[in-house]
């Protein structure tokens, strides 16, 4: 930890695995005045390579290990696979360094546990990046239901369809053992984003994880319904089999190219070797050809993942929509927006910035190991619940922390 320009302690930070989730947060660590970016370890040598070349002055090793036990990190931010998640936390917290983890936190409840208690042990803390739950419309519907500003939180739908199962996918992502497919995907990102619109505390949830196409091998596709502990319920649809797009429903028709179409199925189904699927998930890590931008467009149908579908929160005086410039208010009167665009500003920045307050002025960290496990609780339950088709009761819910 060294001292910034305004006497404010910058805090080193170690990267630890360089694909698409890392480019996503790495241009965000760089650009805040809280962090630089110490280290950077991957088993790719030529990846790190591409690394080392673009930042000669940061350290980096082939073995997390060696970046844990450097002086220089004091959090590690881990996104490697998903079965990879417990045992590499592991090494950094027992290294006493503080930890962000790429969702879901890992993929059983044993091992959050083991996570949670190795933070708990050695006195640093422990955070989970669902960095989409820090984007300013969620905080402020989530500061609504607290408020009661329209009145009580009544219910949240959540729709989401996408091509994500016919991109290319590693081989990791489509093993269900190692929590793959749609619901370990991307479910976490939406069921937390629920949770935290929600207040935390999920009762009980009926919903399915369904695998229709066997070459995929892993579900592409969940449908729940949640059913909060103070009365409000919530449903989530997401299909990622790259049919409907559900942007036109945020954006307006006509904003998503008839064109790309079933893009990512035709480029799967016209690949022209066998290997080419994971060679081209390894080119959109980092420096590889197909590595794409990591700053969202504000509006438009990029418009970030937040924007990837539509969200109706409904209390007992007001629907409220997300929009491309806000939140979209319709109440018993009259309807009108709430403007939350910032330039440059989206859910990441939250994520990291909530982060340096917890460690640096000792504030409570939101979405932190216990958080995480609750998160993962309703993943699991989703599960158990399509298995016996009935509903399935939580044990391990946490309320939400205020940001």
């Amino acid at each position: 930890m060294t001292s910034g320009n305004d006497g404010g302690p910058v805090l080193g930070l170690g990267v630890v695995g360089l694909g698409g989730a890392s480019l996503a947060m790495i241009p965000k660590f760089a650009k805040n005045p809280g962090y630089r970016i110490a280290a950077a370890a991957d088993i790719d040598e030529e990846i790190l390579g591409r690394f080392r070349a673009d930042n000669p002055e940061t350290e980096t090793y082939a073995a997390m290990e060696l970046l844990c036990k450097s002086p220089s990190v004091d959090l590690v931010y881990i996104a490697t696979p998903n079965r990879w998640h417990s045992e590499h936390a592991r090494i950094a917290l027992e290294n006493k360094k503080h930890v962000l983890i790429e969702k879901p936190m890992t993929i059983t409840l044993d091992e959050a546990d083991v996570m949670i208690k190795t933070a708990d042990d050695n006195g640093v803390l422990l955070g989970v990046n669902v960095k989409h739950s820090f984007e300013p419309r969620v905080l402020k519907l989530s500061q609504l239901a607290a408020s009661k500003e329209f009145g009580a939180l009544r219910m949240i739908n959540s729709w989401r369809y996408a091509d994500w199962l016919y991109r290319p996918r590693t081989g990791e992502e489509l093993t269900p053992a190692f929590g793959g497919g749609i619901l370990w995907r991307q479910g976490p990102h939406q069921f937390d984003i629920l949770r935290t619109i929600g207040r935390g505390m999920v009762r009980s949830v009926r919903g399915l994880a369904a695998t229709w196409d066997a070459a995929r091998r892993v579900p592409g596709c969940h449908t729940a319904y949640l059913d909060f502990e103070e009365g409000a319920v919530a449903t989530a649809v997401f299909s990622g089999y790259d049919h409907f797009d559900s942007r036109e429903l945020v954006h307006g028709p006509g904003t998503v190219p008839a064109e790309t179409h079933a893009q990512a199925r035709a480029e799967l189904r016209n690949a022209p070797t066998a290997d080419w699927e994971e060679e081209a998930a390894r080119a959109e890590r980092y420096g590889g050809e197909r590595q794409m931008s990591a700053e969202p467009r504000p509006t438009g149908p990029g418009g970030g993942w937040i924007l990837g579908g539509p969200m109706v929160v409904s209390f007992d005086h007001a629907d409220v929509q997300l929009s491309p410039a806000g939140l979209e208010v319709f109440d018993d009167e009259r309807r009108y927006e709430i403007p939350m665009v910032e330039p440059g500003v989206d859910g990441r920045d939250g994520r990291i910035n909530t982060y340096y307050e917890a460690i640096v002025n000792g504030k409570p960290l939101p979405a932190d190991g216990r958080w995480g496990k609750a998160t993962l609780e309703l993943l699991l339950a989703i599960e158990e619940s399509g298995a016996k088709r009935a509903e399935v009761r939580l044990s391990h819910q946490v309320p939400a922390v205020d940001v």
